[in-house]
């Protein structure tokens, strides 16, 4: 298990993350969703020890993560990190030493997960040779290539065509049945929607939303109406005790409850106007986003 207790840290007087806490069952999938400075990849560096918090701490399976708890660790960063001049063997080698790995473990890992990407081929390649998205592919193996318990994942998808990042989503998806445990950032919601159980949202560095994502969907769900028809006016101002009331063009509404125990009071409500089409909205992860921090994902 994975767990960061009140952790905070700063750049000069700008406080990136601010007394951020969560955990992380083995065998899960975490999906860390923020802005562009949300405080995310700071974040991940500080579970990969590469900084330092001011304030709080962190523990894998009841210890704090140092050296010899950070080889159990991989690591596919958001910034590309391979060496341009190094051949991939040359950079699977360099990788695994600092491991702690034999140059036979290196060699038999590497062409596992080459064959197993199906790029045996690049072994010998240049890193500077390859495209951006073989890059990607190099980066998550290299990620792999000391079998770590814990996977962190920032922006994995990025620079993949729709058949890669296919690929990479069924490989995530048999390493958690390995039982690794997995924290990833993509700035696509259908990602996160699709591989997580569990859903962290960070805004300003700090955490807005910490929950199972079905849980807080089905919360969501059921307390999100969709009105399309004519409302008289009367019926309007009761609906609006009830929660909020978006009017999306001249008779369409999407009605936000502060309780869902209110859907059959609204229903009574609309009685005598003249509604043509009434449901109860299925939520998306960004609908919850904007809802928490106040803006869409994508802005």
């Amino acid at each position: 298990m994975l767990e960061v207790k009140n952790l905070s840290k700063y750049f000069g007087m700008n406080k990136v993350v601010d007394n951020l806490s969560f955990t992380l069952e083995s065998g899960k999938i975490l999906g860390v969703l923020g802005k562009n400075g949300a405080g995310k990849s700071t974040t991940f560096r500080m579970i990969l020890n590469i900084l330092e918090p001011d304030e709080g701490e962190i523990l894998y399976n009841g210890e704090k993560i140092d050296a010899k708890v950070s080889d159990k660790i991989g690591y596919l960063p958001e910034v590309g990190s391979l060496i341009e001049s190094y051949t991939v063997y040359e950079q699977c080698l360099y990788y695994g030493k600092m491991k702690s790995m034999t140059t036979e473990q290196i060699k038999k890992n590497m062409f596992d997960l080459l064959e197993r990407f199906q790029i045996t081929e690049y072994a010998n390649m240049k890193i500077k040779e390859l495209s951006k998205g073989n890059r990607q592919k190099i980066q998550f193996i290299i990620a792999l290539l000391h079998d770590p318990d814990l996977i962190i994942l920032d922006e994995p998808f990025s620079g993949l065509d729709p058949v890669s990042v296919e690929y990479f989503k069924n490989i995530i998806l048999e390493l958690k049945e390995q039982g690794k445990t997995i924290m990833f950032s993509s700035h696509v919601m259908s990602h996160v929607e699709m591989l997580c159980e569990e859903v962290l949202i960070i805004d300003k560095g700090k955490a807005i939303l910490n929950c199972n994502l079905n849980q807080i969907k089905q919360e969501y769900s059921n307390k999100t109406l969709e009105v399309v028809g004519h409302i008289n006016e009367a019926a309007l101002r009761q609906i609006a005790i009830f929660g909020q009331i978006e009017r999306k063009d001249e008779e369409h509404y999407i009605i936000n409850l502060a309780n869902k125990e209110r859907i059959g009071d609204v229903f009574k409500l609309l009685y005598t106007s003249d509604v043509t089409k009434f449901s109860v909205l299925n939520i998306s992860l960004n609908d919850i986003f904007l809802d928490k921090v106040g803006r869409n994902y994508d802005e």
